[in-house]
């Protein structure tokens, strides 16, 4: 049932539901007030009213910090996706009300984001903005008529390429990385270049699992969810003896994605190397690939659990086959 009321010259109507909630809304001529109230209470009746109460009171932002809690915390790429997340909440796009999130808003971050990332980076960011938005549907009984992420067209994206550390630029970051105050930047890369480890592996290495003895490390819990053992190079084995011990018991004296960046980011400017820290993955591939490891021995020490994944990561120069042609 439908109220209407004459307040400071303007109409105020009032349409209960069944819930016992309020919709009210604000019209100077009655005309308006009554059209709009007849309207409300058939779509209420048929089940039709759309109630963007609930996405006019939560942003982007807040979204996205609910879903880190309600479900990136199980996943086992925690630490991978929560830097996406923390990336996303300090986009303008975060700042919108979810119920102003449109399609040609997602088009816009799209389009702004090319400035900075590539394709791949801006497909992934919106793909997680779309499992936040349905997971505020389908989860938190948030009302929204659509999914505005599934009417923007993904990016198109180049045929992947791994790319790899070269000798000299191998030898200028572990030189120049003994100049940062992170300590523990030489033994980082020497671990990704050598050994395979991923970025989150090394943060969260611990002393406890490393065999001096035997030159092997337990993995706890990596991006596949199994442990792995891993072999250390005999030069990872010198770095590390040369670290302090940390009270934590960590082998490196950092604990986040972000602080790791930032030292590898800086160490990027110094050197003029613009290649990411993940390339040091591709670069053990590709080096024990044609040093005559086995797919079955690289896949074992690097967790590659997908072998068509690593098979674009083991580049093999076509000098190394000329020397092999004229052997």
């Amino acid at each position: 049932m439908a109220t209407l009321r004459k307040r400071l010259g303007k109409w105020e109507v009032r349409v209960r539901r069944c819930s016992n909630k309020t919709l009210s809304k604000t019209f100077l001529e009655k005309a308006d007030a009554d059209k709009w109230a007849r309207e409300a209470e058939v779509k209420i009746e048929k089940g039709l009213y759309e109630d963007l109460s609930q996405a006019n009171t939560i942003t982007v932002k807040e979204l996205l910090q609910t879903y880190y809690k309600d479900v990136t915390t199980t996943k086992l790429g925690v630490n991978e996706e929560k830097y996406k997340i923390d990336k996303l909440c300090r986009q303008p796009i975060a700042n919108l009300k979810l119920a102003r999130l449109t399609p040609l808003q997602v088009r816009n971050f799209q389009d702004a984001c090319l400035l900075i990332y590539n394709p791949s980076t801006i497909n992934k960011y919106i793909t997680l903005i779309s499992v936040a938005v349905k997971h505020a549907r389908q989860m938190l009984g948030i009302y929204l008529p659509n999914n505005p992420c599934d009417f923007v067209k993904r990016l198109k994206e180049p045929e992947f390429k791994a790319d790899i550390i070269e000798e000299q630029e191998e030898l200028l970051l572990l030189t120049e990385s003994e100049k940062s105050k992170a300590n523990w930047l030489k033994l980082a890369i020497m671990l990704g270049i050598d050994c395979g480890l991923r970025r989150g592996e090394i943060i969260k290495l611990r002393r406890e699992n490393i065999n001096f003895l035997t030159s092997t490390a337990l993995l706890i819990g990596t991006k596949n969810g199994s442990n792995r053992d891993v072999g250390l190079s005999p030069r990872v084995i010198v770095e590390m003896h040369k670290l302090p011990i940390n009270i934590d018991g960590r082998v490196i004296n950092c604990s986040s994605n972000d602080n790791f960046q930032h030292f590898y980011s800086q160490l990027q400017r110094w050197t003029g190397v613009k290649k990411s820290f993940h390339t040091t993955r591709h670069t053990f591939a590709s080096r024990c690939s044609m040093n005559g490891w086995s797919i079955a021995e690289i896949s074992a020490q690097g967790g590659w659990k997908n072998l068509s994944v690593l098979k674009r990561y083991t580049h093999i120069k076509a000098t190394h086959l000329s020397k092999k042609l004229g052997s």
